[in-house]
This record gives C-alpha cells, structure tokens and sequence, in this order.
C-alpha cells in the first residue's frame, strides 16, 4: 500500500512494477490468437494488457484515474496514469518483437504533460526496463541509466507521411553524414533510447502522436537531459485529463538541438 502523497520515486516504483505485470502478460500472449485484431489497430492483447494495469493500480491503494489509449477515461481519482497498454500493436498482431508497454505518472492538479513526474517503458520482447523519477534521475532495470556518450551514435529514428516531410529528412542526412534512419515501430521505446543517447534524434513528423502515445517516454527523455520539441522548436506538451494529439515530435541531445534543427531546415533553436 502506497503512502497517501508517494514522492516521485515511488511513482516511479508503481509505474514500474504495472508495467512489467503489463508487460509479462503481453510476452505469455505473444504469437497467440490474443494478437488477433479486434478494431482499428486494436487487438485483444491491447485491451489485455490495459486491464492488467488497472487491476494493478486498484491494488496499489492509490486514488487515481486512467487515460489510456484503449478505453479514454477510467476512474476518477486523484493521480492521473496516461498510459499505452501496447505501443506497437502492428508488430505484435504479426509476431515481430518489438513492442513496449508505457505508463506515466502525473500528481494531483496536474493538467499537462510537462506535469508528469514519473513513468516507466517496458519493452515486451528483451531489453530492460526503462524508468524515471523527476528529479532522481533516469534508470535501467534497478540501475541509474549511464550519462549519454559524447558522440551520439548514427542511428536516426524517423516516422514520415507527407511527401513534403521527406525533405527535411534528406536534408539532415546531408549535412550529418553516416545517419543510418531507422523505423521500428514503437515510439515510446525510440524515444526512450533516443533520450538516453543511444540514437543521435527520434524525429515524427506526421502531427498524429498522442499523449498516451508518448507521455512516460518524453518525461524519461527530459529527465535523461535531452530535448523534447516539436517542428517549430517549442516543448512539447498537451493535456493529461483526456486523449489527445500532442503533433510532431522531436528528440535529441539538448547541446545538439540547434544543429538538428538547422539540419532538418525547421526553426532555429
């Protein structure tokens, strides 16, 4: 049972521990009848796992509310979790492993993104844990996750639609030679490994990413010190109360940003 007012650490802890319960129950289900698509991009293993965390949060004690990708709002309590119970539901609905589950932890008051305070990202299939506590710093698995290396590595994450958006793209790949563009199909966990510099940018460009979408990686992003902006160079942010679109994304090293910026012919930072 959690305190009545759990520090941010703590939030981290429960974001933590319903992700993975989330999380198990994705991998048992894998490449089962449960990945069979019910609507949209929905499949059963999406409203699985989402009932998963609810069950867990019930459990915790904790007054909260839910705004999940699945089902919108659930609750109505004090502490608001934006979670994605399944973030990449194509590769998991075809057996490819590469899926995160993502819950996102924002206090009492709270109307925006930038009030999260905690959150974690879990990938289904490998990989540890990611996890972050305002103010505590960025974690993998039980450890601080190590400061981003000084020359980011070539890897640039990038989701376009627009014919027009492409240029940008061939544009940066011009002036930063070696870029090897990558498109996995998870953004929450792109965004994740871009935060920790694992990527030198995650880059979307579409304008259709939502809060649930992204909410738990762009705190553990921020959290990690990179930025968090979107074409036009402002911080990215939305509401916590609903499901909403938040628009383009873009990820990077904070010291890196204008020259991404500049690269990609955007605004100027």
């Amino acid at each position: 049972m959690l305190a009545l007012r759990p520090d941010p650490e703590a939030l981290r802890e429960l974001a933590l521990e319903v992700a993975e319960r989330a999380a198990e129950r994705l991998r048992a289900g894998a490449c089962t009848e449960s990945a069979r698509l019910l609507r949209g991009e929905t499949i059963g293993a999406d409203l699985e796992s989402e009932r998963v965390i609810v069950e867990a949060l019930r459990s915790s004690g904790l007054s909260f509310r839910v705004v999940s990708e699945e089902s919108g709002v659930i609750g109505a309590g004090d502490y608001t979790f934006v979670v994605d119970p399944l973030d990449g539901s194509v590769n998991y609905e075809h057996c490819i492993p590469w899926s995160s589950v993502s819950v996102a932890v924002a206090p009492p008051g709270s109307s925006r993104l930038s009030d999260v305070v905690a959150g974690a990202v879990v990938p289904v299939f490998g990989g540890r844990p990611l996890s972050f506590a305002r103010g505590s710093g960025c974690y993998e698995g039980d450890s601080r996750a190590p400061a981003p290396p000084v020359s980011l590595p070539k890897v640039l994450f990038v989701y376009v639609e627009s014919p027009g958006d492409v240029g940008p793209i061939a544009s940066l790949m011009e002036s930063v030679r070696g870029l090897k563009v990558r498109s996995l199909g998870s953004a929450a966990l792109e965004i994740s490994y871009a935060g920790l510099g694992r990527a030198y940018a995650f880059v979307d460009l579409r304008a259709k990413l939502r809060n649930v979408d992204v909410a738990a990686a762009v705190g553990l992003a921020r959290e990690c010190g990179a930025a968090v902006v979107d074409r036009g160079g402002a911080p990215v942010d939305g509401p916590v109360d609903r499901v909403a679109v938040v628009g383009d994304v873009i990820v990077t090293a904070r010291e890196r940003l204008g020259d991404l910026m500049r690269g990609l012919g955007l605004a100027r930072t």
